[in-house]
């Protein structure tokens, strides 16, 4: 058998698993900080459940693992985190509203390979549903920002309002069941010619007069929009993205926010403003975190006559490893590293005292000469080295070598547990 991954996942070996357990670490407590409360939901779910909303040509159904269990039901590997999470609202009626919740783990898009972008990776999301104002998508991205910098990632936000969009795609003339695909179109436009964007727009059916039209229109700035005919969701897409944008200037990050008015966020569960969040100097060219509003994905789903708004924020933690992994990252995963000389069971008590005092402690315990423990120590970066032989029992003076300073000190147990604690 030929030993190899299934191409868009990996194996992390233990220096990379300790930096995305630093990654999630850094996430977690941000989300607690903000008061996002933890779910976990399963990762196999009923394909109607994960094609919901979506009709039968919409890509991300392309991208969904799908399966048959010996009960031939059909199954999917959920594709993303938000709707497990419109199903856990949906199934909990006694919820107290607002609800917010963070969920951290793994999904599966049978889609395409590249840097940053695997098959199995992990989604590190935030939402709550109960609110619907611009006071919390400010608190959202606020808390991205800050999150991301405590990752030591300096961030831009693109954003944008998905009810602007479809009510200038209204505007140049182009019919209302065509909105959600001229989205799509649009939502490509700084990644494709225009040559290219025209084509997949005759493609629709769309009109030389309107595409013309629809070209202009979203070259134009967010000043332009305010002298621009009308529609009502015009007006209601710039009146959300003004009151951001005043809680943006207050909040001191609106030079890091810039508004792109052909954002959509791919999916068509969003229903205003959407969100990006990129690396300020560029290590990847691709969104490093995104999110939005959906308001009727969760409405439709339980469909009791109540409305349930609901915004939501997503965290790359692919992207955020590739970054932070080409970093220089000389961390060791082991503080110190016991070498017993006939002394087991008094180095174990020793190791005992100093993990209790939040040591990450390692004993050699194959009896490796000392001299090739210390080039071990060398090569994983271990930072001391102790030899526990017998003189240092009775006298209870330990000799410690720090391995990057190539110094050796004498002292005592007291003094040994005080160094790490």
């Amino acid at each position: 058998m030929k030993l190899l991954n299934v191409k868009g996942t990996s194996d992390y070996l233990p220096k990379d698993m300790s930096l995305r357990n630093k990654i999630i670490d850094i996430l977690r407590s941000n989300f607690e900080r903000y008061g996002y409360l933890p779910i976990e939901t399963p990762k196999i779910n009923y394909f109607d459940l994960l094609s919901y909303k979506y009709d039968d040509n919409a890509e991300i159904l392309s991208e969904i693992y799908r399966l048959t269990d010996q009960g031939d039901r059909d199954l999917g590997l959920r594709y993303d985190l938000t709707v497990p999470f419109c199903k856990v609202v949906g199934m909990n009626k006694n919820l107290s509203m607002p609800f917010r919740r963070y969920e951290i783990g793994p999904v599966f898009r049978n889609g395409p390979v590249k840097l940053g972008r695997t098959r199995e990776f992990y989604q590190c999301d935030v939402d709550v549903v109960g609110i619907d104002n611009r006071y919390i998508e400010a608190e959202q991205i606020l808390m991205a920002v800050n999150t991301y910098k405590e990752l030591g990632i300096d961030i831009y936000v693109k954003y944008n309002n998905r009810k602007l969009m479809s009510g200038l795609i209204i505007l140049a003339g182009i019919p209302e069941e065509k909105i959600e695909n001229v989205i799509g179109v649009i939502d490509k436009k700084e990644k494709v010619s225009n040559d290219d964007l025209v084509n997949m727009l005759v493609d629709l059916d769309i009109t030389k007069e309107s595409i013309d039209k629809l070209l202009d229109l979203f070259n134009k700035s967010l000043e332009d929009y305010e002298n621009l005919e009308s529609n009502e969701l015009i007006r209601e897409g710039l009146s959300e993205i003004f009151e951001l944008n005043e809680y943006l200037e207050k909040l001191n990050i609106k030079n890091d926010c810039f508004f792109t008015s052909t954002l959509a966020r791919g999916l068509s569960i969003y229903t205003g403003l959407v969100f990006e969040f990129y690396d300020k100097k560029e290590r990847l060219s691709c969104a490093i975190g995104a999110g939005g509003r959906y308001n009727k994905i969760i409405t439709n789903f339980i469909d009791n006559g109540n409305e349930y708004p609901a915004v939501g924020l997503s965290f790359g933690l692919e992207p955020i490893f590739v970054i932070l992994s080409n970093e220089n990252n000389d961390d060791s995963l082991i503080d110190i590293y016991m070498v017993p000389l006939d002394t087991n069971i008094e180095t174990l008590k020793l190791a005992n005292e100093l993990r209790k005092n939040g040591a990450r402690v390692l004993i050699e315990m194959n009896k490796k000469k000392v001299g090739k423990c210390f080039e071990y120590a060398e090569r994983e970066n271990i930072k001391y080295v102790m030899i526990i032989g017998n003189n240092e029992i009775e006298s209870n003076i330990y000799k410690i070598k720090d391995m990057k300073k190539k110094e050796e000190y004498s002292l005592d147990k007291d003094a040994i547990i005080k160094l790490f604690k």
